[in-house]
């Protein structure tokens, strides 16, 4: 798969944040770093947007495994399932 660039206007549509918040999670390393195009020009890859929503899904699913994992536990110990 080729490498596209995405504007910033995408990304917010793809993820739901504000553009201040998507800066904000850039500068702490937190998000994929912008390719400037031009003086006030800049794109995303695509690949790097849709890993990092892919390892927030991850993440999220480690968090409800582990979530559910403690609730049977809680209802075994309460003899209860």
């Amino acid at each position: 798969m080729a490498d596209r660039f995405i504007s910033m206007d995408e990304v917010i549509d793809r993820i739901s944040f504000s553009k201040t918040h998507i800066y904000r999670k850039i500068a702490a390393g937190s998000f994929p770093r912008p390719v400037p195009l031009g003086p006030h020009k800049i794109a995303f890859l695509e690949r790097e947007i849709e890993q990092w929503m892919a390892l927030r899904l991850d993440a999220r699913d480690a968090f409800e495994g582990v979530h559910e994992r403690k609730l049977r536990a809680a209802r075994a110990a309460k003899g209860t399932q």
